[in-house]
């Protein structure tokens, strides 16, 4: 990519941010700039600009003048020399391209792209000291890491965190109830493995909640073991900054005398480990949604994009939850969106969760554990289902960020759809026969009385259905009152894909038989009503 003078010009007027830095340089690289080289690679990467002199006493708009770098070569020798001196700088991260001189006002301006360093990499540091010489970027200045926030990256550079054996604890920090349960729902999921005959203690290793080092002639609880099975006393104990709870907030006004309308969290009246939190509050949190039944052999399943996001969101927020660092894992029930909150901060930026990047899970055991009884999975693709299901579902997209200040990661699930339009609410309870409501296309609506009157009812039905978001109920309305449009007509008057307005037909077809007669642009769409619906 080339940098014009432009692009320069354009930073200047920005000024100084978590992404930039503007340093003076004339014929010697200023020390500071292996500092911010430290945060930028430690923190999401940035920008830093040699050859312009800061006036912090004038306006932003003239606070910046590009005096210019005198020897650029000699700033370009020196600058890669003590990038690859392991005595001043741990890594190099940077490619030949990444430094450029820009000419601009008959002056030249280094212009030094320094990436996000990969988290395995993690810390770079300065002057051949971790602890000293470690930074990262907050606002416009370069700060030292303290000795949480150096821990946390230490941490996070290893995929197998919850592999640690934890010395002096055993079998009888294990939770047998829980225990048990999950090897019954393990069997179920998993008829006649190899695992099933296993004692716990070799189940356990096989599953990396039990593990052996040989070198140190040790043997023990994983971190993963205990968190998963372990009794809520040696948990607390061994992780006191840890703790997880589940509040139902519906309805519930800030300031008023009701908190909330339940709650799980520590309070002795359960093992408070992470199998029991996750079954507990799956139970409670999906109890309070609308359900599609699913027929599976002669039982019916609940489920659905909307059952299976929150499963994703869940598990992912335990699988990227920092067991020691001080923090919550924490789920809200509120009325209009589910809030996710896990200890510990984003591997890498939102941005590129969004676009399909993913990281290993900071606890990959765990993560297989839940695996192995159909919960989540471990190839990295969780976000993007979550992504994917609540735009089936017509809802507004996931909001993914991370809270600095308290090292936390917050995931929001609105519940509110993305459509601008707010439909009413009918009261009707009338019962709609099997009728067959087919409109033909011929310069304007053929329909008989009898016809438009199903129609209406259909529609009041439509709106009456308490398991069909807003964004399902305007997709079938559109087509009810325009049976000669196009799957791509109904997506641009809804917003709704073509993927969940198919998704809205499988939703309603116990009852509303959907089709579409003829070509693809010159088609209609026939509804029969085959059952009476149930609105609760």
């Amino acid at each position: 990519m080339t940098i014009t003078p432009n692009d320069i010009y354009n930073l200047i007027h920005q000024g100084e941010s978590t992404s930039v830095e503007i340093k003076k340089c004339s014929d010697s690289l200023p020390r500071s700039v292996w500092e911010t080289y430290s945060a930028f690679a430690n923190t999401r990467g940035g920008v830093i600009l040699l050859g312009i002199t800061e006036h912090k006493d004038r306006p932003l708009e003239s606070r910046f003048e590009i005096t210019g770098v005198s020897d650029p070569d000699k700033i370009e020798t020196d600058f890669f020399n003590m990038l690859n001196n392991r005595q001043k700088v741990s890594r190099n991260i940077l490619f030949d391209s990444d430094f450029r001189p820009v000419e601009i006002e008959g002056k030249t301006v280094i212009y030094i792209s320094v990436p996000e360093a990969d988290y395995h990499k993690k810390p770079i540091y300065i002057n051949d000291n971790i602890v000293d010489g470690s930074y990262k970027r907050s606002h416009e200045g370069d700060r030292r890491l303290d000795k949480e926030g150096l821990a946390m990256m230490l941490r996070d550079s290893t995929d197998d965190i919850d592999s640690q054996i934890l010395e002096h604890y055993g079998l009888e920090d294990i939770d047998e109830e829980t225990l048990r349960g999950y090897r019954q729902v393990f069997d179920t999921a998993n008829p006649g493995h190899a695992y099933t005959n296993l004692d716990n203690k070799e189940f356990l290793y096989r599953m990396g909640g039990y593990d052996y080092d040989r070198h140190r002639e040790i043997e023990g609880l994983t971190i993963a073991g205990l968190m998963m099975f372990g009794k809520g006393t040696p948990i607390e104990k061994r992780f006191p900054l840890f703790r997880m709870d589940y509040l139902d907030l519906i309805g519930v006004k800030p300031g008023g005398d009701l908190k909330w309308n339940d709650r799980l969290t520590y309070d002795g009246r359960w093992e408070n480990n992470l199998y029991n939190f996750v079954t507990m509050t799956m139970r409670k949190l999906l109890f309070t949604l609308p359900s599609e039944g699913r027929i599976v052999g002669e039982a019916r399943r609940d489920g659905g994009p909307l059952y299976d996001g929150i499963r994703e969101a869940i598990i992912n927020s335990v699988t990227y939850s920092d067991f020691q660092t001080e923090g919550v894992l924490r789920i809200d029930r509120r009325d209009n969106e589910i809030i996710l909150r896990n200890p510990g901060l984003l591997r890498i930026s939102a941005d590129r969760i969004y676009n399909g990047d993913f990281t290993h899970a900071r606890n990959r055991n765990i993560q297989k554990m839940f695996r192995m009884i159909g919960y989540g999975d471990n190839i990295g693709s969780g976000f993007q289902k979550i992504l994917a299901a609540w735009n089936t579902l017509g809802y507004l997209r996931p909001d993914l960020k991370e809270l600095e200040d308290v090292k936390e990661v917050w995931l929001s699930l609105p519940l509110a759809s993305s459509s601008k339009k707010d439909e009413g609410t009918s009261n009707n309870d009338s019962t709609v026969n099997s009728t067959a409501i087919t409109i033909e296309k011929g310069g304007q609506e053929q329909v008989n009385r009898n016809q438009e009157q199903v129609k209406e009812r259909v529609k009041e039905q439509v709106k009456e259905q308490v398991n069909l978001s807003d964004k399902q109920k305007e997709i079938l309305l559109y087509l009810l009152d325009h049976p000669s449009a196009s799957l791509k007509s109904c997506s641009d008057a809804t917003g709704a894909s073509a993927m969940s307005i198919r998704y809205t037909f499988k939703k309603v077809k116990s009852w509303l038989d959907i089709r579409h007669e003829g070509p693809d642009k010159t088609g209609i769409w026939s509804f029969e009503v085959i059952s009476t619906p149930k609105s609760k």
